[in-house]
């Protein structure tokens, strides 16, 4: 995973890059940070808040969720 100033985040998949952007729901224009949790869950944040990957979209986490 790496940032892309104002292009959201890349996916290396083992021979090319993924870009997943406002289009699949991230709403981040400068990510500021990428983690895996021990789940193996990806999350990002950013000026734009902080979203987690649902499969191949970002959701938008806010104080209420979602939380599971």
């Amino acid at each position: 995973w790496m940032s892309s100033e104002g292009y959201g985040v890349y996916k290396f998949d083992g021979s090319s890059f993924v870009n997943f952007s406002e289009n699949e729901g991230l709403a981040v224009r400068a990510v500021q940070a990428i983690l895996e949790d021990q789940e193996g869950r990806i999350w990002v944040g950013g000026g734009g808040g902080l979203y987690r990957l649902d499969e191949k979209r970002f959701i938008n986490i806010t104080q209420n969720g979602p939380w599971d």
